[in-house]
């Protein structure tokens, strides 16, 4: 949550307070980040901290709507 505090994002975040969610999906680097379809398909991940507004984050988006 203080990662959030010093970098706010204008998306919705998810947060997995006890870990069930990153154990499911195998989770082992923080930030972590999926993209999920409307279907509940996971589309795209990224492990890191990912500038989401470059070029490369823009493209992955645009590929995937």
């Amino acid at each position: 949550m203080k990662f959030l505090e010093k970098e706010p994002v204008n998306v919705p975040v998810l947060l997995d307070k006890n870990g069930k969610v990153g154990r499911l999906f195998g989770l082992w680097a923080h930030p972590t980040t999926y993209l999920i379809d409307r279907q509940g398909m996971v589309r795209y991940r990224s492990m890191g901290s990912a500038d989401w507004t470059g070029l490369e984050a823009t493209s992955v988006i645009d590929i995937l709507l």
